[in-house]
């Protein structure tokens, strides 16, 4: 009985607010606004004034650089230490190395708590320690309440300074990333990427993945070796944001990172990449329905002054190839490009595709057309704009928390990227134009000299992969 009052009520005031407005049309809004709007590009605002927010940077006794900021919102904290060693430094023979010692040093137990303690009093603090490798550094990421601050921060100082290693859980680690090996062959994509980075370093440590062989070849000696190697305060740079007054937060790092003990340790230089440009076709087969294609070649370094220019040209390019082959002709699922970092070796310029199986020859064709059309045609200006006006406006990411700015002070710290580095390359990229990026086109991109990866089914081909160079049938390596 409620229910049926309330609907009556309802409709009675939707009839009166109808009878209203027919008795007084002044109410009605069938007239245009008074107001005068003009048209979005036609309005103009004063421009931005941006004020960076620099962290406190700090050296402990024991040499671990430490960028601090506070930030006092929440009574949370936030930190990362990152250390130089990444997976350029695992041996041809032991690829895995640094992934298995950044996972253990986490899982193995640290000090005199074993890995169930140490999880327990994670746990018991709400916070949680996360050891991970990248190709050149790995990362110590925790996080907690700031209440438990001092207990949180004790517990990272054993787990980089004094790791156990336990022989279980390095069994269990070892079994979990053999598994992930075994896994990734499921995935023609992943096939692609991994197999196409091996042949464009072609042997160069950054181009190497862990295989069965190898991981199952590295033992806990290893393990304790490789830690002795690189995992040193003097090897390492330290963000920690969140809720504290810096000058207690630098007393209470030297009580806990500050007995990390010095090593003296100098990780050794990268091996030399020797760029060797010449085309070939890899070929990966998989009784599929669908082919995934990646083609490209090496570029230059982060620290060229072309090479943000190259990562513009990337993005407009990988556009042009959506744009194209997707968008016009509806022959690929996906297609794109991009550029990888380039910190002392070469950046990647690439681009991919997947597409049906019987339109892989088409495609591909389709793919080193727009390459040498982006050689030799002008872009409009529309898309190179956009692009560029696009990666400024992304640089505001950059300094989007207190974390985030900590972070990037440290990694750039760790890599030798001096302060400054990322605007300078920021108004190189502002004053780029169409006429700039056909010249950085026709330089660098090289479609006669790319590196082609074709993961498919060769019998459902359009045409035969012989009609874009020396074709290699490549069998994955587990």
């Amino acid at each position: 009985m409620q229910v049926r009052k309330g609907v009556a009520y309802m409709r009675l005031a939707v009839m009166l607010a109808i009878l209203l407005l027919a008795a007084c049309p002044g109410l009605a809004f069938t007239e245009k606004p008074s107001i005068d709007w003009p048209y979005p590009e036609e309005m103009e605002f004063p421009p931005l004034e941006f004020t960076s927010i620099e962290p406190v940077r700090h050296v402990l006794g024991n040499g671990l650089t430490v960028y601090l900021l506070a930030d006092r919102d929440l009574p949370l904290l936030q930190g990362t230490v990152y250390i130089k060693a990444g997976s350029i430094y695992d041996s041809p023979q032991q690829t895995g190395l640094a992934e298995l010692t950044a996972r253990l040093t986490r899982a193995g137990g640290a000090g005199a708590r074993t890995a169930a303690e140490v999880d327990e009093q994670l746990d018991f603090f709400a916070a949680s320690v996360a050891v991970n490798e990248g190709t050149f550094y790995a990362m110590a990421r925790f996080s907690s309440l700031s209440e438990y601050t001092a207990e949180v921060l004790d517990i990272v100082a054993d787990i980089l300074g004094a790791p156990v290693f336990a022989e279980d859980s390095l069994e269990v680690e070892r079994n979990r990333m053999l598994e992930a090996i075994r896994r990734q062959y499921d995935d023609p994509m992943e096939v692609a990427v991994r197999e196409f980075f091996k042949k464009i370093y072609g042997g160069h440590p950054a181009g190497a993945y862990p295989t069965v062989a190898s991981v199952n070849a590295i033992t806990r000696a290893d393990l304790v070796d490789f830690h002795a190697a690189y995992y040193a305060p003097e090897n390492a740079t330290m963000a920690v944001s969140g809720d504290f007054d810096p000058e207690e937060m630098i007393a209470l790092l030297e009580k806990t990172l500050g007995r990390w003990k010095v090593k003296g340790v100098e990780p050794p230089e990268f091996p030399p990449f020797d760029r060797q440009p010449e085309r070939k076709v890899y070929y990966v087969e998989r009784p599929l329905t669908q082919s995934v294609i990646f083609i490209g070649h090496p570029t230059v370094t982060l620290d060229n002054p072309d090479y943000p220019a190259l990562g513009i040209l990337s993005e407009i390019f990988g556009g042009a190839l959506f744009d194209e082959i997707r968008v016009r002709r509806g022959l690929a699922y996906a297609a794109g490009g991009g550029l990888t970092d380039g910190y002392q070796i070469p950046g990647i310029f690439y681009a991919y595709a997947i597409t049906r199986a019987d339109a892989t020859g088409r495609v591909l064709e389709l793919m080193l057309a727009e390459m040498e059309k982006a050689r030799q045609v002008e872009i409009p200006t529309g898309p190179a704009n956009r692009a560029r006006d696009a990666a400024v406006n992304r640089a505001v990411f950059r300094y989007t928390s207190a974390y985030e700015i900590a972070s990037r002070n440290a990694a750039d710290d760790l890599l030798g990227i001096e302060p400054g580095f990322f605007e300078e390359q920021l108004e190189r990229i502002k004053v780029l134009t169409p006429g700039n990026l056909l010249f950085y086109a026709f330089d660098y991109l090289r479609p006669e000299e790319v590196v082609i990866v074709v993961v498919g089914y060769a019998p459902m081909f359009d045409r035969g992969l012989e009609n874009f160079g020396e074709v290699i049938l490549v069998e994955p390596e587990q």
